[in-house]
């Protein structure tokens, strides 16, 4: 977990399941509450996840929506991982970015007006 003053970045593990879950949802709601300005959560490390991976990215968003905070989700374009959030529906739920660098440009664009 890290925080700066753009943003604050949840780093999933190489493996997410039940024993991690919760932590990871944790730090998530805890980096939105303390009052980070935007949310990353990179899931480019990861190899292996499981339903409480996309729990931890669907609750956090709920928070981050809660609270006007914008929230991006960095999954690799292949693998297991990617199969896995693309079956559950996750791209039409969060945003998605390749990596952290895009995700980070994304939240440093400037937000068109309607």
């Amino acid at each position: 977990m890290q925080s700066t003053e753009t943003c604050g970045i949840v780093s999933f593990p190489a493996e997410v399941d039940l024993s991690n879950g919760e932590e990871i949802l944790g730090q998530a709601l805890g980096l939105l509450d303390s009052g980070a300005p935007a949310l990353i959560l990179d899931l480019s490390g990861c190899t292996f996840c499981d339903s409480n991976a996309l729990n931890a990215i669907l609750r956090s968003q709920v928070r981050a929506t809660e609270l006007g905070v914008p929230m991006w989700v960095v999954l690799p374009p292949r693998g297991i991982v990617r199969r896995i959030a693309d079956v559950a529906g996750l791209p039409r739920r969060v945003a998605i970015a390749p990596d952290v660098t895009t995700a980070r440009e994304a939240l440093a664009a400037p937000v068109p007006h309607a």
